[in-house]
Order: structure tokens, then C-alpha cells, then sequence
């Protein structure tokens, strides 16, 4: 199912209040996938600077995570520099083009151009359409991408397997944290 169609049934079953919560979970939602292909183009960047430049220590692996991590680089160059290191077959530079727009569109105008939709009961569900076509869309371009650079993760010893395991152990700390301060009174 579609994540507009998922969107669609939870409108339908919420009062109005709770519609309009709907778009901004949905819009919010847009965002962090934005942030998911933001962190994969990171990804992508650095393994493929560790490999290139064939590092031999953990200094000169986190000289260059940080470089990246901390540049000012915006979106558009980044993808530049990403075609240029990667064979991005002509659909995926494409579905990256259309991405890049519809983020700035999202991040910069979205609301500015399309808030007289937050009235009306037709412009609510295109909004919905909006964010979860742009939500389906980056799932796909980030499979896609994760595809281009799985080698080097592989040989850095981050298999699916172990990306798993990391995010277990984070989600346990965190429930951990979260124990510990309901039990301090926080």
C-alpha cells in the first residue's frame, strides 16, 4: 500500500483536529526522509573517499567522516560530487534531480504556496498525496542508492547484519535512558 493511501485511511478516521495534525506528521515525515537521503549521499561521499584515497588508520577514516559531515556543502553540489564518484545510471541522476526539487520546494516555499489547502477537504488530500508520493518516491531512491555503495560498506564490516545490531544497541540504551530518568523523577 501506499504510504498515500495509508495516509488517506488515518485521515478518514480522524476528527478535524486531528486531520490537520495528519498533514503536518506527514509533512514532518517528508522531512526526515530528506534526511535520510541527505545522510546516505554523506555515506556514499565518505566511502568512497576511504577507498579511494586507501587510508590505513581510524584518524585518517574520521579526518574524512568529519570533513563531510561538517561541510557547508548544499544538496546540489553534493549530488554533483556523488554522480562524479558513482555510475548513476540516467533514472537514478533523474530521480535525484526531482528529489532536490521537490526538497527545496518542501523546505523553502511548500507553505508559502499551499497553505489555503490546509482549508478545504480536497486540498488537505492533495496535500496528503503530496508528502506521501514524495515520502514513496526518497524510500526508492534511497534502495536505489544504498545499492551503489554497499561494496565498501561490506568491506568495512558494515553487512545489513551489523547496521541491525547497531541500531538494536541504540534503541536499548535509549530504553534504558528512558528508564532511568522516569525512575530519577525527571
Amino acid at each position: 500500500m501506499s504510504t498515500y493511501k495509508e495516509a488517506l485511511n488515518e485521515y478518514e478516521n480522524e476528527d478535524e483536529n486531528g486531520k490537520l495534525r495528519l498533514i503536518y506528521t506527514y509533512f514532518g515525515l517528508s522531512i526526515y526522509f530528506i534526511q535520510v537521503i541527505e545522510e546516505t549521499f554523506s555515506i556514499m561521499l565518505w566511502t568512497n573517499r576511504i577507498f579511494k584515497k586507501k587510508v590505513k588508520s581510524n584518524r585518517e577514516v574520521n579526518e574524512i567522516i568529519d570533513s563531510i559531515e561538517n561541510s557547508k556543502k548544499t544538496m546540489g553540489p553534493i549530488i554533483n560530487e556523488i554522480k562524479q564518484s558513482y555510475a548513476l545510471t540516467s533514472k537514478t541522476a533523474n530521480d535525484l534531480k526531482q528529489v532536490l526539487e521537490k526538497r527545496n520546494y518542501l523546505v523553502h516555499k511548500y507553505f508559502k504556496f499551499e497553505i489555503q489547502k490546509c482549508y478545504s477537504e480536497l486540498g488537505r488530500k492533495e496535500m496528503l498525496q503530496f508528502f506521501g508520493e514524495f515520502i514513496d518516491q526518497s524510500r526508492e531512491l534511497d534502495s536505489e542508492l544504498n545499492n551503489y555503495f554497499r561494496k565498501y560498506t561490506d568491506k568495512l564490516g558494515l553487512t545489513k547484519e551489523k547496521i541491525e545490531e547497531i541500531g538494536n544497541q541504540m534503541k536499548k540504551e535509549e530504553m534504558h535512558r528512558n528508564h532511568t530518568t522516569a525512575n530519577n523523577g525527571s
